[in-house]
């Protein structure tokens, strides 16, 4: 038997043993088999060391049984939820559900997409006033659908998924469906390991949406368009800043 010490591809915070050499002198050494064929069989250790053994010193190899080894599946599924509270003039406090999936590019690299839907309740505060009443009173988008952002999403993790890590993340992308708007949100949080089917992500971030919302006014106000329901409007855009709190699960 020969072993090896010598710096690997793989680090040694991204190996998870995953197989077990029984050798024919009673001893194991479980690692990563990173080399076989019919004469020897090399094996990476956690520790970051190689062992080389003859294929003659092996009595078996056994081989954990795992729904997900993070250094090798490629699959990664988020979902999430949380709450946001806005900032600025005007803004919008909202729930919210994530989901994102993809495919590590790398053990701690990770790029996908997704949708979320993000139910905005608007701060009336934040909001100007309407005249089109006998007395003007804060004016009321009335979001009657939620926002539905479609992005992308690119994630690092400083170590491998095996371990207990910190994050960070960036979405890009719009929203479509019953709103219109560009859609931004970095993010940082920890991702706590748990098992070979799931586990846990707790998250803090910024979002950004870009949307247009109804400000009521008179008929004679310049620029008013009439709405069907007989007032009138102007067309406003405006920019949404929150700060948000999820948590969720990863599979």
């Amino acid at each position: 038997m020969m072993a090896v010490a010598m710096t690997t591809q793989l680090m040694a915070d991204d190996i998870v043993p995953k197989s077990t050499i029984h050798l024919r002198d009673g001893r194991t050494v479980e690692g990563v088999i990173t080399s076989r064929d019919e004469k020897q069989v090399v094996i990476s250790t956690i520790d970051g060391i190689d062992y080389t053994f003859a294929m003659s010193e092996v009595d078996r190899i056994e081989h954990l049984a795992r729904k997900k080894n993070y250094d090798t599946a490629k699959f990664r599924g988020f979902i999430d939820a949380g709450y946001s509270l806005g900032v600025g003039k005007p803004r919008n406090n909202f729930w919210l559900i994530e989901t994102s999936f993809g495919y590590a590019i790398t053990p701690r690299a990770y790029l996908g997409a997704g949708v979320g839907i993000h139910q905005f309740n608007p701060v009336l505060k934040s909001y100007p006033l309407r005249y089109d009443k006998a007395q003007p009173e804060q004016n009321d988008p009335n979001w009657k659908y939620p926002f539905i952002p479609i992005y992308v999403e690119g994630r690092y993790s400083f170590k491998n998924e095996s371990h207990n890590t910190p994050w960070v993340s960036l979405k890009v992308g719009a929203t479509f469906i019953n709103h219109s708007g560009f859609y931004t949100s970095p993010s940082i949080g920890y991702h706590f390991k748990s098992n070979q089917f799931f586990s846990f992500n707790v998250g803090v971030g910024y979002a950004l949406h870009t949307a247009h919302y109804k400000l009521w006014c008179t008929g004679d106000t310049p620029g008013a368009i009439p709405d069907m329901s007989g007032s009138s409007y102007l067309d406003r855009s405006a920019i949404f800043h929150n700060f948000f709190l999820k948590a969720g699960v990863e599979f």
